[in-house]
């Protein structure tokens, strides 16, 4: 866990610095609440998928360290049990190595393998052509896009919503 910590850290400190876009809500160079992150980490991973607060991650290393995590977590309204929130994070020194495809390709298998689980759902600046992409890729569809929802530095910013249907609703009435 510290070890993750740490990681997610120093990968929010690349948010919108030297050839990293913004990624986060957050201000370029403003650390998130280490205590708070860690709390909902160790909260939402023995929490059943399905329930509200749960949390799955999975870990890319090199030579022992961290250098990129996927995860998944459960969006906050109870009627949305059947969907979850996907997002990824590589340091930007590993990039472009196929890591964030791999995390992703890891969390969509498992996620398939979920009975609660219909739907993985993300949301991405639309400046940030290298995650549209990638999302794109693996199958995800846009359904969503809010335009001038953010306002950085006084710059519009859209807000893209995408979702990846994990398998086909049933039917009404069926079995």
């Amino acid at each position: 866990m510290d070890a993750f910590v740490v990681h997610e850290a120093t990968h929010s400190a690349e948010n919108g610095r030297g050839t990293t876009v913004r990624f986060s809500l957050r201000e370029p160079g403003r650390a998130r609440d280490v205590d708070s992150f860690r709390r909902s980490i160790e909260d939402g991973l023995p929490t059943p998928v399905g329930e509200p607060g749960w949390f799955r991650v999975w870990i890319a290393e090199e030579q022992g360290e961290i250098v990129g995590h996927g995860g998944l977590m459960a969006l906050t309204e109870p009627a949305s049990a059947h969907r979850a929130l996907v997002g990824v994070g590589v340091l930007e020194l590993y990039r472009r190595r196929g890591i964030a495809t791999s995390l992703f390709e890891a969390a969509i298998d498992w996620a398939r393998g979920q009975a609660p689980l219909a739907w993985l759902d993300a949301e991405v600046f639309a400046h940030n052509e290298p995650s549209l992409r990638l999302f794109r890729r693996l199958g995800f569809v846009e359904t969503a896009r809010i335009p001038d929802l953010f306002r950085f530095d006084g710059t519009p910013v859209d807000d893209v919503r995408l979702s990846l249907r994990l398998r086909p609703v049933a039917p009404r009435g069926s079995g």
